[in-house]
């Protein structure tokens, strides 16, 4: 090959690359929050206004057992709500003592961009406490009902 021949090469080369840099549009990379999970804070019974870490927390997302934390000292969690259904249920496991939260909500998909698609936010949300003999979580205390950034949505008074 002579001289010429490789600088034209070399020029279409250079000319196709910048043409397809050029193609990449700012909506084909998701830089958008996906979807929210429930804030949850941990805090002391005695004073509702302080933090309190709970120690060796497992949390189990039911029914297929699924372990999302094992055996963590932490005073906040995010937890990722079922977007399949509109209710789901954890285990909030303290050591050995384990107690069950149920939450029930409203889905509404909102769609973002062509590269990241649809998210999911939350309306409506309702939580329970399931009673048992030896409940550790001693209240609960719903902050917002509806799950549309990542913040704290939920206290739980331990």
């Amino acid at each position: 090959m002579n001289k010429n021949s490789l600088k034209n090469i070399s020029i279409l080369v250079l000319i196709g690359s910048l043409i397809g840099l050029s193609a990449c549009r700012k909506d084909d990379i998701c830089t958008e929050p996906a979807t929210p999970k429930l804030g949850v804070g941990f805090y002391d019974e005695s004073q509702p206004d302080e933090k309190k870490a709970v120690a060796h927390l497992t949390l189990v997302a039911l029914p297929v057992l699924d372990t999302l934390i094992t055996d963590k000292t932490i005073d906040s969690i995010a937890i990722p709500l079922n977007v399949n259904a509109d209710n789901c249920r954890f285990i909030l496991q303290q050591d050995t003592n384990k107690d069950t939260l149920v939450f029930q909500y409203q889905i509404e998909r909102v769609f973002v961009s062509k590269a990241c698609g649809y998210k999911a936010i939350f309306h409506q949300l309702q939580v329970a406490l399931v009673p048992d003999n030896n409940n550790w979580i001693k209240q609960i205390e719903l902050l917002k009902n509806e799950i549309l950034e990542d913040t704290i949505h939920l206290k739980i008074l331990h």
